[in-house]
């Protein structure tokens, strides 16, 4: 073999490459979803530059704003959370903060505790973390423990599972360029804000705050809530928060509060804090008939009282705003309250108007770029 006919493979294998990791790229996404534009920007944040960090499930960003939390109390916060997150990606989410983050406190929602065995290697649900997380030991250790081994080939080549994209290739290609511009690059916590602009008035809902009865959390959530709180324990971690989200409860949801009950012993055992929203509704200020989007979901009105509650309480408790933080920081997170307020004011005229709205990456991205305060 000559030496030109060497150069010639040699580069036919980087174009090759090239054009594999391109695809890789431009297929092997959630386009337009804000789950993963959540996950990406968390990775875009500047070390150490957070206050506080928020993982769990859907309600870490429907209940709580961080933006919101800057504007009122002056401290930096994120919200790491995604659609039905199951008990078992907690761990994984807290492994990624700590590998780039310094908080003087990092909350776990654990609504995670109330999805059942199946609901733990819920594919879509897996996906929305595990696909947008950076490969690493932690990565591919989360797929070992919770993806069933028939399925893990394509956690590992997310190509295997995205190859049916084709149909969606524009967006893609417009997802893509976004981020190689670094489009999303200034209002990193804004971008995620995910919601439904409607009221939904609560019927009859059951006083809950006095129902300490508890009920067996199921096997594998349990399970899951067990083994991070082990991790935390054998690993000294002494700014951790567990919470529980406020709903509204009917009959049939009596469980679901039981679940939360055997879950905050277990972290209490653990010797560990649990802040029940559930407890603290009248504190709160949170209205039944004007404060929720369904049951388990506060809208924008709600999402305002919780983060001023919460806000407060932790403020006062861990001294979050006395941080003192690269002037670069202060002013992006300037311009993600200013973001915010976009999306507070497009979202209460919705409602105002009566329409039921539900906003992601997609409508938040316009919503910003277009409307006015």
């Amino acid at each position: 073999m000559t030496k030109f006919q060497k150069f010639k493979i040699f580069i036919m294998t980087i174009l090759i490459a090239g054009l594999v990791c391109g695809m890789n790229f431009v297929m092997c996404r959630q386009a337009y979803s804000s789950d993963a534009v959540r996950v990406k920007n968390f990775y875009k944040l500047e070390n150490n530059s957070l206050d506080m960090v928020m993982i769990g499930a859907s309600t870490t960003f429907t209940n709580y704003s961080a933006p919101l939390a800057f504007k009122e109390f002056g401290y930096t916060s994120y919200s790491l959370g995604t659609n039905g997150a199951p008990m078992g990606l907690a761990k994984s989410m807290l492994i990624e903060v700590l590998k780039t983050q310094n908080p003087k406190v990092i909350i776990i929602d654990i609504n995670g505790i109330l999805y059942d065995d199946k609901f733990e290697s819920k594919e879509g649900s897996l996906r929305a973390w595990i696909d947008n997380m950076p490969y690493s030991q932690n990565k591919i250790k989360t797929i070992q423990e919770l993806v069933p081994e028939d399925d893990r080939l394509s956690y590992y080549v997310p190509f295997l599972k995205y190859h049916s994209n084709w149909a969606k290739f524009k967006d893609n290609v417009n997802a893509s360029i976004d981020e190689l511009t670094h489009h999303d690059d200034i209002h990193l916590s804004s971008m995620g804000i995910q919601g439904t602009a409607q009221i939904t008035p609560q019927k009859s809902p059951i006083p809950i705050k006095t129902h300490t009865q508890e009920r067996p959390m199921y096997r594998l959530s349990g399970l899951h809530l067990k083994e991070l709180l082990d991790y935390c324990q054998n690993h000294g971690l002494k700014n951790i928060l567990f919470t529980n989200m406020p709903r509204y409860y009917s009959k049939k949801m009596i469980p679901e509060r039981e679940r939360n009950n055997a879950a905050k012993a277990l972290i209490h055992q653990y010797g560990y804090e649990y802040i029940d929203m559930d407890d603290y509704v009248d504190e709160i200020g949170l209205n039944p008939q004007t404060d929720f989007y369904n049951q388990n979901h506060l809208n924008i009105y709600g999402q305002k009282k919780l983060t001023m509650y919460l806000g407060k309480r932790l403020n006062e408790k861990y001294h979050l705003s006395d941080t003192q933080h690269d002037e670069k920081i202060i002013q992006r997170y300037q311009q993600e309250v200013t973001a915010y307020e976009k999306i507070y004011k497009w979202a209460d005229e919705q409602i105002r108007l009566g329409k039921k709205r539900r906003y992601n990456y997609k409508e938040v991205k316009e919503i910003i770029e277009k409307q006015e305060i």
